[in-house]
Order: C-alpha cells, then sequence, then structure tokens
C-alpha cells in the first residue's frame, strides 16, 4: 500500500508539466482572545487571565494546463516563546530554536484525488467527525489548555502518534458521498514535521486509514467518520494505535454530533466520547452543550476525567464572533475546576 501511495505522489507530480498561470497567493488565518477567570481545587490560579491563539495561513493556488489543481499550504503561528531548558557547559540556560511554521505541505488534486505532501496532520484525522463547533472553534482541540493543565484530558483526535511530521496524504475522489483516505509517514519520531535527512531514528514510521461520509439522510445533513493509525514500531518500540469514529446530523436549527476515541499505549489504553448538541437561535447566534467524559487506564491505575461545557458565539461583523463559556472538570486525580470566559474570534 505505502508503494502503492508514493508511485501515486509520483505520478501526480509527473502529469504537472506546465502551469496555466501564476499561482495566486492568498493570506489569511484567525485571533482567537478570551478573557477567563479558573478556579481549580489543587492549583493556585490567577482571579484573572488571558488566552490566546492565532496563526497567519499563506495559500497557493493555481491551473496546470491539463486541468489539475496545484497549490500549497503554509502556516505561520503567530505567537509562542523560546524553551530556554537546555543547559550550556558552564550550567547556564540557552535558549533554544523554536519553529513558529506550523503545518506546511504542496498538493495536487484532479480526476484521481489529491495528494498532498509535507508537514501536516495525517489524512484519517482530517476527516474526523466529532462534536459541533458552538464557539466557532473546535472544543476538542482545546488550544488554550483550559483542561489539560489541570486534569488528565487528552483530545479525542487521530494526531498523537505522528502529529505534523513529514508524510504524503491521500484523499480518493468522492463517491456517492464516501471519500477513503491514507497516509504514510516514514519516520514519526519528530512530530514537528522537521525530520532529519537520510537518518533513520529507529522510532518506526506510521500509517493511517480512514473513510468519512457526508450526505443527506430524510431530509438531514449527515456526517459519518471512521480511522485507524498506527505506529509500525521498530524493535523497542511502544505500541502505538489510535481508532476512532465520528457522528453528526443537523436537522433545522439543531446538530448533535460526537466522537468515540480510543487510544492504546502498550498496555496503557483511554476510552473517550466527545460529543454535543448545537442549537441556532438566529443567524447570527448559537448555543449549545459538550460533554467530554474519558477513563485512563495506566500502570495499572485507572482515572476518570469528565467536562461539561455550556455556551455560545454572537457574530457581531464580518468574519467576528464574541464566544462566552462555562466549562466544569471532574477529574479524580487533580479535583474540580471552574472556568469562565469571554472571548473575541477574529477569521480573515
Amino acid at each position: 500500500m505505502n508503494k502503492l501511495l508514493i508511485g501515486t505522489a509520483v505520478a501526480a507530480l509527473l502529469v504537472t508539466p506546465a502551469v496555466a498561470g501564476p499561482v495566486a497567493l492568498t493570506v489569511g488565518g484567525y485571533y482567537n482572545a478570551v478573557v477567563y477567570s479558573q478556579d481549580v481545587d489543587t492549583t493556585d490560579t490567577r482571579d484573572i487571565g488571558i488566552h490566546n491563539d492565532n496563526e497567519i495561513i499563506f495559500k497557493g493556488k493555481g491551473k496546470t494546463k491539463n486541468g489539475l489543481t496545484i497549490g500549497f499550504q503554509v502556516q505561520l503561528e503567530g505567537e509562542g516563546a523560546a524553551d530556554t531548558t537546555g543547559d550550556t557547559a558552564d550550567g547556564s540556560s540557552k535558549a533554544k530554536k523554536v519553529d513558529f511554521i506550523d503545518e506546511n505541505y504542496i498538493y495536487v488534486k484532479g480526476g484521481f484525488g489529491k495528494v498532498e505532501i509535507g508537514a501536516e496532520n495525517n489524512a484519517a484525522y482530517k476527516q474526523q467527525v466529532s462534536a459541533p463547533k458552538i464557539f466557532g472553534w473546535k472544543t476538542y482541540d482545546n488550544n488554550f489548555k483550559t483542561w489539560s493543565k489541570v486534569s488528565s484530558f487528552d483530545k479525542p483526535l487521530m494526531d498523537g502518534i505522528d502529529g505534523d511530521a513529514l508524510k504524503i496524504n491521500y484523499y480518493s475522489p468522492k463517491v456517492n458521498g464516501f471519500q477513503i483516505a491514507y497516509s504514510m509517514t516514514p519516520d514519526a519520531s519528530d512530530r514537528d514535521g522537521d525530520t532529519d535527512l537520510y537518518s533513520d531514528s529507529g522510532s518506526g514510521s506510521a500509517t493511517a486509514y480512514g473513510v468519512k461520509y457526508s450526505g443527506k439522510i430524510a431530509g438531514m445533513k449527515v456526517k459519518a467518520s471512521y480511522g485507524i493509525n498506527e505506529l509500525d514500531e521498530d524493535t523497542g518500540e511502544t505500541e502505538k494505535k489510535d481508532t476512532a469514529m465520528g457522528l453528526s446530523v443537523s436537522s433545522g436549527n439543531v446538530t448533535l454530533g460526537g466522537a468515540v476515541t480510543n487510544f492504546e499505549r502498550g498496555n496503557d489504553e483511554t476510552d473517550i466520547m466527545h460529543y454535543g448538541i448545537e442549537y441556532k437561535l438566529s443567524k447570527a447566534t448559537k448555543i449549545g452543550l459538550i460533554m467530554h467524559t474519558q477513563e485512563t487506564e495506566e500502570d495499572n491505575a485507572t482515572t476518570d476525567t469528565d467536562i461539561m461545557v455550556v455556551g455560545g458565539s454572537t457574530k457581531i461583523g464580518s468574519g467576528a464572533k464574541l464566544t462566552y463559556t462555562y466549562e466544569t472538570v471532574d477529574d479524580e486525580v487533580k479535583g474540580d475546576s471552574t472556568f469562565m470566559g469571554v472571548g473575541l474570534l477574529l477569521k480573515f
């Protein structure tokens, strides 16, 4: 299968001998900022804090003379800081290089489907269906880390094995609403997409398979997904496998959706259900409820984590949304937490 994928990628590149016109460049992205108040049983927290998450995204797109679409994407992280944990010979700290470029890849799209080559999440992950986006952003990504810092929270996503490591993604053409995806990651050791040239880390490669359905059934919009991501480990590496199923159904102003995810890391295992409901009050406003239940078995001990999110968003202008949320966390080990926040999400 890997050789077939490589052949498809090579063929896709070879059949693009000339571009009909210049590749058009567009710049977009998002900025998400939240002012919050958080109370945690086991940790001292600020009365008032600020979270932010932002990216500038460069996209290029063009057409070849034989009708294929070619393009690229480069994501620039808008915030971050140098890691000063490295020590020099004299014992002083030395700032390490920080990569501010996130996902970056090229692609070719045509009658054969779509091929992506570069530093990007695996194709099965990108197909995943989960809870509705009641804020305009995905609660299950939780880039603000409001849960992971105070609990055993894991994202219900299949990106924990290979992340943004360099890979080839393939998506088949859609047939009757169904699309198949496959990924091959030669070296899953550096998940930021900075694999050393030629050298073999000995940490194994990764493969991912996925299928997604999008269509209408009985007048309702339906999305469903299933995917597997596995580490093809080298000798001595811990077995890793992610499996996820997702379903979303929309009828009128109501959307129900969620995902069931299982992570295997050797003898340790995590089971997650992340689901919710969204209701559109108007064209501008939507509210909802998100639930996250998680059971983690590690070193023969089981930890339960339950999260509830109530909130919504209101469109206040073109590309601008006001977000508001109240969240509770119940973790058997790290205690209880509450979080309340009001934010502004800009997409451009």
